[in-house]
């Protein structure tokens, strides 16, 4: 940890008291000349401290997107998970993979505040504006076989969902298998790739994209306008950081125990599908039904013309209301 990860750590430690220059030079020993030059250092990158005279420094929250920040946030078993910042990154999810390849350490969290290449499923682009997102991926190694990759989509969601629930106490709708949707419009997409090793067949890194969009932006194309939205419209309530580290807080948490379906109680409490027709999309074919279960696999169980139909996969393109 660098010294002005360590300056803004002990100021994020007490954010009501102003800690002077002494202080902090004393914890991190170093002199108060260091200590003002990291204070420097951290004011160009963006963070807000203020100073004030014969009493010291004060962090003040921004969005600016920071790894001691988010740690702040984590739970006490989460407090060493990598945190790898980045201002501008193609994708964070190939980014993920690049790091299994590279035989990175795991778990490991890649965030970026801009995405250039950002994409979801089937490689849709997925617009990722800068300030305006949280775009976030999980590098993870599995320790034991995993039993249905599709419910730990699911189980994302529902993670996502608490998150947001328990920190704005806003609840979101969720749109069979991978989206978040409020207001009637998509603001989360979630994305699971499994990487095989090549010698064995068997998966050996899980990368979980979540892309957020966090507050509105202009940059949006005129022809997604109708269809996506964002978790907020005007001055969000709290920062990216904070609900960043609250989802995280409730992934890993419910990683522990997602193979047992507990959590699809919720996930149904919350589908914006039980009970509507709709149109699934799966290869070539076209399947319409009503939507009459989410079942203990996370697989969708249509009422269609031929009877009851299963399915783990697929893409819901239309919903009559």
């Amino acid at each position: 940890m660098s010294t002005q990860e360590k300056l803004l750590t002990l100021l994020l430690e007490q954010p009501t008291k102003y800690l002077s220059g002494e202080q902090l030079g004393q914890q991190l020993g170093i002199s108060r000349t260091a200590v003002w030059k990291a204070i420097q250092a951290l004011k160009t990158a963006g963070y807000q401290l203020e100073t004030k005279p014969h009493q010291g420094y004060r962090y003040r929250p921004t969005d600016l997107l920071s790894a001691p920040v988010i740690r702040q946030t984590l739970n006490a078993a989460l407090k060493t998970l990598p945190l790898n910042i980045y201002q501008q990154l193609p994708s964070t999810n190939q980014t993920a993979k690049k790091a299994a390849a590279d035989n990175l350490a795991t778990p490991q969290v890649f965030i970026a505040d801009q995405q250039t290449a950002g994409y979801g499923r089937y490689g849709r682009t997925f617009v990722s504006p800068e300030q305006k997102g949280i775009y976030l991926s999980l590098l993870l190694q599995p320790t034991q076989p995993l039993a249905d990759v599709g419910l730990l989509t699911t189980a994302v969601a529902t993670a996502v969902f608490r998150a947001i629930k328990d920190t704005t106490g806003i609840e979101v709708d969720i749109k069979w298998v991978n989206d978040l949707y409020y207001q009637g419009k998509k603001i989360c997409g979630i994305l699971s790739e499994a990487i095989t090793d090549f010698e064995s067949q068997q998966i050996s890194h899980l990368v979980i994209g979540i892309g957020l969009n966090f507050a509105a932006s202009a940059t949006i194309p005129t022809a997604l306008q109708a269809k996506v939205g964002a978790l907020f419209q005007g001055q969000p309530p709290l920062t990216r950081n904070q609900l960043i580290g609250a989802i995280l807080n409730q992934f890993f948490d419910l990683f522990q125990t997602y193979q047992n379906g507990a959590f699809l109680t919720e996930y149904r409490a919350h589908s914006l599908l039980l009970g509507h027709q709709v149109s699934l999309q799966q290869g070539q074919q076209t399947v319409m039904g009503t939507v009459t279960d989410i079942n203990n696999n996370g697989e969708l169980v249509l009422t269609t013309a031929t009877g009851p139909q299963t399915f783990s996969s697929g893409e819901v393109t239309k919903v009559n209301f």
